[in-house]
């Protein structure tokens, strides 16, 4: 079981999450991590809401979601704090318990990384797909995040199919597909797929699309 914390966007494995924390049921969430009792970092579930910003029903989040790692926590005097976090490992929510703790709770079943049938030469067409998205940002005067540190010709297969669910500029829809696909081969073809076709919009238009959390109301988390 884990405390899950619903957010507007899409975490995967290997990438950074900063949040500043200053609701009460979070702050709480927080507070319980730093003291339990075990081995290692504290652990939490971040998993993506279908829409806005805030959990109203159950049924507003997505399904599959991914571990996140406490790196660091901030506290600030009245209460709130700053938290770092990496992304671990995938998992899908089994139930949930909206009535134990102020925040949600999951219990929730680990997914495997299986290879599936990896083409040879798939990884260097998706880092090339990946690297044109890139540029195309770049001409665009977009922020790039920190995808660009996977482009290192030393990424495994995995870490490139993640490298694409990292992207902000993909729409939220497909990044949450990506995290979801069984196996690394299909999460490569199918990245590759919107790489392609998201590439082909920017320079159609000569304009980067817009994220939700560009509409976020200020002082959010």
């Amino acid at each position: 079981m884990l405390p899950l914390f619903p957010l507007g966007t899409v975490l995967v494995p290997g990438m950074r999450l900063s949040l500043h924390v200053f609701e009460p049921r979070y702050r709480q969430l927080v507070a319980d991590l730093l003291s339990a009792e075990g081995p290692g970092a504290p652990e939490f579930g971040v998993v993506a809401l279908r829409q806005g910003w805030e959990v109203g029903a159950v049924g507003d989040l997505h399904e599959v979601g991914t571990s996140a790692r406490v790196t660091d926590v901030l506290p600030h005097a009245d209460g709130r704090c700053d938290l770092a976090a990496v992304g671990e490992s995938r998992f899908v929510i089994e139930s949930l318990d909206t009535t134990t703790k102020p925040y949600l709770l999951g219990t929730i079943r680990r997914l495997a990384e299986p290879e599936g049938e990896l083409d040879p030469e798939l990884p260097g067409s998706v880092r090339r797909a990946l690297e044109l998205h890139l540029r195309t940002l770049i001409a665009l005067h977009a922020e790039l995040g920190d995808v660009a540190e996977t482009l290192d010709s030393s990424a495994d297969a995995r870490t490139l199919s993640y490298a694409v669910a990292k992207l902000s500029s993909l729409p939220l829809a497909d990044r949450q597909s990506l995290l979801g696909v069984a196996d690394t081969a299909a999460r490569l073809r199918a990245g590759r797929a919107v790489l392609r076709r998201e590439t082909e919009l920017m320079r159609q238009l000569h304009a980067v699309p817009v994220t939700a959390a560009t509409f976020r109301r200020p002082g959010a988390s």
